[in-house]
């Protein structure tokens, strides 16, 4: 059976039988969605969350929404076929080594893509006949939030991007693409022909799938074969209702919307809560002009709580991985990208330190990829998934006068509510590791022969020890 959505929670129900909660009772999408999976936020819970009963933008009950598929590392080292136990650098190894090893996708009819059993085009399309949320007090209008797909002129395959895409009326969105990304690129390039630039916003696949949309690929690669690689076996293509042979859609998508963005156009759109955490600013840009909607009968819309926990960006770790580990020929132990950087803007790097230069330089490599505001280097002792000890490691190790560098003027997002000029920021480089060249003090620790020898269970009831609090 091809992956899909279906397939990923029917896994995630045996793998992390906890992590998913279904809801029955009717729930509007214009904030309640989000509004519940705030108030499990607050308590420090993230769970998938299945509502089973969602009031589309019509206010039409009924309608299936998934939320906060990738809110854990667990949960996206399942998607990968992974163990649960396996999240942290078992996760970006097993990333990179598909990344690597991409696979080309397949064709399949019509009549055999499920994302077919429901068509509407042409004067039948209304995108209030789904359950696009409303996320945030003061976003402009509901919108999409899972990855579009573009293609590349000159042949050269397909582009998967998360844009965020609002709603206007049953045939229209605004778009945002951030200048110098890829997607804004193929739209700048129909545009300058004065075109308008197909495209199809993919609201539902294996979060495998998804996973594309966050992994930095060099300009010619298909992105549907690093959706392949992810995946772990070839995405199952199928011709659109709009551009037929001439843009190929995923078979097993859930929902997908076509159209095309309008050239020398531009509306209001926004504000939109952002990854930040902040509103990302109203700003005139691209209009897209809805044709046709397809999806599964018994669709289920995905949703991404944007600004909140999702860890879809480990692609990003990735990238880093690779550059870094070029750069100190294989000295490289692992990467982290926390959520406490919002998704990037901090970068934890944990190294073999031969020489006194190796931090810098393992920071200079990974200053390239995506916007990193702090990098991080610390020892191989230091466990980077664990913030206490990246945090130990610089109260203990780093001095500001000599281990801090600044890079200025480097290229930034535009949805940083700390840059001045819309363009650039710097990135502070914190070395954290241990002189080389002259003996350093022991960190405390207790014989190992006897930590593999006690059980606390054999000391503490565990009744007692479960309502031990966790700090």
């Amino acid at each position: 059976m091809p992956k899909s959505t279906m397939t990923f929670l029917a896994d995630l129900k045996k793998n992390l039988p906890h992590d998913l909660v279904v809801i029955d009772k009717e729930v509007d999408s214009r904030f309640e969605v989000t509004g519940i999976l705030q108030h499990l936020e607050n308590q420090k819970r993230c769970p998938a969350v299945l509502f089973q009963n969602v009031k589309n933008i019509n206010g039409q009950p009924g309608n299936r929404v998934l939320g906060w598929v990738e809110g854990t590392r667990q949960r996206v080292a399942v998607a990968l076929g992974l163990s649960p136990e396996q999240w942290k650098t078992e996760l970006t190894t097993e990333l990179l080594k598909r990344v690597t090893n991409r696979i080309a996708p397949v064709i399949v009819k019509k009549n055999e893509a499920p994302v077919k059993e429901w068509v509407a085009k042409g004067e039948d399309v209304d995108l209030g006949h789904l359950p696009i949320v409303y996320h945030h007090d003061g976003d402009g209008n509901p919108y999409c939030t899972l990855p579009s797909v573009l293609k590349k002129p000159d042949n050269l395959g397909y582009n998967i991007a998360y844009l965020r895409v609002m709603f206007r009326n049953k045939n229209e969105t605004g778009i945002h693409m951030s200048q110098g990304m890829h997607s804004w690129t193929i739209r700048n390039s129909y545009e300058q022909e004065g075109k308008p630039t197909p495209i199809a916003i993919v609201h539902g696949h294996h979060p495998a799938f998804l996973l594309a949309g966050v992994t930095t690929s060099p300009w010619p690669w298909d992105e549907y074969s690093v959706a392949g690689a992810m995946l772990g076996e070839p995405v199952r293509l199928t011709v659109s209702e709009t551009w037929g042979e001439d843009f190929m859609v995923p078979a097993d998508a859930e929902v997908v919307i076509e159209g095309e963005i309008l050239p020398k156009i531009r509306k209001a759109e926004g504000p939109f809560g952002e990854w930040t955490g902040y509103l990302g600013p109203q700003r005139y840009d691209p209009v897209i002009r809805v044709k046709a909607i397809t999806h599964r009968k018994d669709y289920i819309y995905q949703d991404n709580f944007i600004g909140h926990r999702d860890f879809s960006y480990t692609g990003w770790e990735v990238d880093v991985m690779r550059r870094v580990s070029e750069t100190l020929s294989g000295n490289l132990k692992a990467v982290y990208l926390p959520y406490s950087g919002r998704c990037g803007y901090h970068v934890y790097i944990s190294i073999k330190k031969l020489s006194e230069g190796d931090p810098m330089m393992a920071a200079c490599a990974a200053q390239g990829v995506g916007k990193p505001k702090l990098i991080i280097i610390v020892d191989d002792d230091i466990d980077v998934f664990n913030e206490e000890e990246v945090w130990f490691a610089v109260a203990t190790r780093f001095q500001a006068d000599r281990d801090m560098a600044v890079i200025p003027r480097v290229r930034g997002s535009m949805l940083d509510p700390s840059m001045w000029d819309d363009v650039t920021h710097a990135t502070l480089v914190i070395d954290a590791t241990k002189p080389v060249n002259r003996p350093f003090e022991t960190r405390l620790r207790l014989p190992e022969e006897v930590m593999d020898r006690l059980d606390l269970q054999d000391y503490i009831p565990r009744e007692v020890l479960e309502k031990t609090p966790v700090y």
